[in-house]
């Protein structure tokens, strides 16, 4: 009764001046309300005249069930028809019949007989992200499901104008699902996308089956949708949404808009990717460090760097590390979420480790009889060098030239620090404050020779690292 009367409805914007002032006089005495069940609900009003209507309002197949006389000329059949064909056309259907009665409460037992008055349809438009954001979203490897109360018609029009659906025979309805056995539930909510006329008590099923074998997230926003909400792994919300479906969710979306939460999955998923480059070069760079110090200083009789030297390469060679936060990341690294396990990568880490270890032996061996201050100076620019090259190396799975472009931020800082790393020994700052000499040519050369060969047997353990274990995944 209320969409009727209320004057920021559309329809009763539509209504003449004097369907208005008749509106007024108009008092509702009963009410039965909308369930998920029913499908429909009742308003028993009072007009003007002394009358007394029962005004019955929901699903169009449960209203021309309900009723035995037609308004106008058009039959049951011709109805069915025209409803099925508005929701072909993505628009949902609400069907209006009405009863006069003789008293002053309504039941269930009095929605019978009922004359079919009409019905009147409406569309709620998609967003012009939702096609874009599922295809985004099956790069990802996300599985995107429509789960409704809506009828067959409307739900296969709104799956095939998202993508969802090439064939409306890939929709099953709620009546079908439930009548299933359990293997075969679990198997229809695995393979079909788009369901209709489903229940809260099914929502929650679905969920529930789907729980077994994937992360769900569940975006709702009614009544009905809360059991759901409540079962799903992530339940998700907008802010226009019922107060209870609000209060069982853990994000309250302020923008109605399902490519908000793809995007956000994305950088998710992207800064995980990144966090996982800095803890797989921080440690492995660490660990190649302190393996050679502690070797090396067995057969030196000085302390291969000094600890000011020992910081200052902390600090420089940390400013690619924090650019690494900006990083691009390989399509490979979005297409399925990721646990952090260091044991997944610890076997990398220790592998890349001893190829620093083993060129600073390669080093030690190539200076060993330098004086000590030039020793810790190429030590120091070396050091620096196979970090930054690490960086690059690691950043990705693939071979380097063939992986996403790293950011601008990560190039400009790597770059940066690498001139400010071979420049610092020549300045009085360098020489002074941290114990650096200038350096001959040929030995500069000899380091940035090392550092490539260093770069290239680091690309050659990742990438047969991977491949192994690649083939590893593949036999299990």
């Amino acid at each position: 009764f209320s969409i009727f009367s209320n004057p920021n409805s559309c329809i009763f914007e539509k209504a003449s001046s004097e369907i208005r002032q008749n509106l007024k006089k108009i008092k509702a005495i009963d009410e039965i309300p909308f369930g998920p069940t029913r499908l429909r609900n009742s308003v028993l009003i009072d007009d003007s005249t002394g009358k007394r209507i029962l005004i019955v309002r929901g699903a169009p197949e449960v209203i021309l069930k309900l009723s035995s006389n037609i308004e106008g000329r058009f039959n049951k059949k011709e109805i069915k028809k025209a409803i099925e064909e508005e929701g072909r056309k993505g628009k949902r259907t609400l069907a209006v019949a009405f009863k006069e009665l003789n008293q002053s409460s309504c039941s269930e037992k009095n929605e019978k007989g009922l004359t079919f008055l009409g019905y009147f349809s409406f569309k709620d438009p998609l967003k012009k992200t939702a096609g874009a954001a599922i295809k985004l979203a099956k790069k990802m490897g996300i599985r995107i499901k429509i789960i409704t109360g809506d009828n067959l018609e409307v739900a296969g029009q709104i799956g095939k104008e998202v993508g969802l659906l090439d064939d409306r025979q890939k929709i099953i309805l709620g009546e079908k699902l439930d009548s299933l056995s359990e293997e075969e539930f679990k198997k229809t909510c695995d393979d079909f996308s788009v369901f209709a006329r489903i229940s809260p008590t099914t929502k929650y099923r679905i969920v529930e089956t789907l729980k077994e074998n994937y992360e769900v997230g569940f975006l709702g926003e009614g009544i009905n949708d809360a059991p759901a909400l409540k079962a799903a792994n992530l339940a998700i919300a907008v802010d226009s949404a019922a107060d209870v479906s609000k209060e069982v969710s853990d994000i309250i979306l302020l923008k109605k808009d399902l490519k908000v939460i793809i995007d956000g999955i994305q950088k998710g998923r992207n800064i995980f990717s990144n966090i996982n480059k800095y803890i797989k070069c921080t440690i492995a760079s660490n660990f190649g460090n302190f393996y050679s110090i502690a070797c090396v200083s067995l057969f030196v009789p000085f302390l291969p760097m000094l600890p000011i030297q020992i910081l200052l390469v902390n600090l420089l060679s940390d400013f690619p590390l924090i650019a690494v936060a900006s990083d691009k990341v390989d399509v490979e690294e979005l297409k399925k979420p990721k646990n952090y396990r260091l044991n997944n990568f610890i076997s990398l880490i220790v592998l890349l480790a001893l190829v620093s270890t083993l060129f600073d032996f390669a080093f030690f061996a190539i200076f060993r009889k330098v004086e000590p201050s030039l020793l810790r100076t190429l030590w120091f620019i070396e050091s620096i060098l196979t970090e930054i090259f690490l960086i690059f190396s690691i950043r990705t799975s693939r071979f380097f030239a063939r992986a996403s472009r790293p950011s601008l931020p990560l190039i400009f800082i790597a770059l940066i620090t690498v001139i400010l790393t071979i420049v610092l020994p020549f300045t009085n700052l360098g020489q002074k404050s941290f114990h650096f000499v200038s350096l001959p040519f040929s030995y500069l050369s000899i380091v940035l020779l090392l550092t490539v060969c260093y770069f290239f047997l680091s690309e050659i353990v990742k990438l047969s690292y991977f491949r192994y274990r690649k083939k590893l995944i593949n036999k299990t």
